[in-house]
């Protein structure tokens, strides 16, 4: 038997619930928190721009890791190894899958 190969579109959408909590901040003010954030890793135009940024982290690459401007990233009921900076719900997770080209491997 012949390899079988086959390119596949894989379509994922979800919908996240981001909640920055007061440790995110670190005492800073929220003005405060996005100059230092444009300072050290890009421009944001507004903490809109932020919570996208934590919702493709955690759309990524899930819970339990630390990302920069935000701290530890993980899901809302998390508290281990402590309560998350930046906690996030899944709302609504959907994949669909579609071949595009059905060929044999060469």
């Amino acid at each position: 038997m012949e390899s079988i190969k086959r390119t596949v579109r894989v379509t994922i959408e979800k919908e996240i619930e981001i909640e920055l909590t007061p440790e995110m901040f670190g005492g800073m003010t929220e003005e405060e928190y996005l100059s230092d954030f444009r300072e050290g890793l890009w421009d944001v135009e507004s903490i809109d721009d932020v919570v996208k940024y934590a919702a493709r982290m955690a759309a990524y690459h899930g819970g339990g890791m630390q990302h920069d401007g935000l701290g530890l990233l993980d899901f809302h009921l998390s508290t281990y190894p402590r309560v998350p900076d930046v906690k996030f719900r899944e709302l609504m997770d959907e994949c669909e899958e579609e071949i595009l080209t059905p060929t044999l491997a060469q």
